[in-house]
């Protein structure tokens, strides 16, 4: 895993770090392999913005908005996340309302309001073909843009978790395929630079060693 730079914290009050750690530890005891999805595709989204150039004040928001992305699957039935990808319609529509109702959790809490139209929006697709909205290129909020891309990755590209196994393996290939269909083109460029090439290289030097 790589290693998230300590010093983007944010929030920054103590209430709203608590608030972060409770609905961390929530996903936890609802569901390691969710809860461990988050902290990854948080890590693989610091490493893009990053490389991106963003302030590093939106890299930090960035980072709790890809910690809490999936805080909406809260209120979907172990039951149903189980069969994913393989769900039936009701199950689908079910999980497609996981956006909506994080962002929803978030309301009211001035210290989130910056993440909820991130959440809301990692599942929306560069060509308008994604949820909940519809929305389509730059009209979608670039953290969700960044999300949309390490999910993807950690889901479907990445053989050390269950989902690579279960939802049908992919090579990081498939994100440069999409590109321009599902994914920003100019992210996921800098994911391969930040994170796989990056992984690239760290197996190169292990197996030397």
């Amino acid at each position: 895993m790589l290693t998230i730079p300590q010093f983007l914290e944010f929030p920054t009050d103590p209430d709203s770090k608590e608030l972060v750690g409770f609905f961390l530890k929530l996903l936890e005891l609802k569901n390691k392999d969710l809860f461990l999805h988050s902290q990854q595709v948080a890590n693989y989204a610091v490493s893009t913005a990053v490389n991106m150039g963003l302030p590093l004040a939106e890299v930090a928001c960035i980072k709790t908005a890809a910690l809490l992305h999936d805080i909406g699957q809260l209120a979907v039935p172990n039951t149903v996340l189980a069969k994913y990808p393989y769900f039936n319609v009701r199950e689908r529509a079910a999980y497609k309302r996981h956006c909506l109702e994080g962002s929803s959790m978030l309301e009211n809490i001035p210290a989130f309001s910056h993440i909820m139209k991130i959440i809301l929006h990692h599942h929306e697709n560069w060509d308008g073909s994604g949820y909940p909205k519809r929305l389509k290129g730059v009209n979608i909020p670039i953290g969700s843009r960044i999300i949309a891309v390490c999910n993807f990755y950690d889901r479907k590209c990445n053989p050390c978790t269950r989902n690579w196994q279960v939802a049908g393996s992919q090579s990081p290939q498939a994100l440069k395929d999409k590109a321009g269909i599902w994914f920003d083109p100019d992210v996921v460029q800098a994911f391969f630079t930040a994170v796989v090439q990056n992984k690239e290289e760290q197996s190169a030097t292990g197996h030397e060693s």
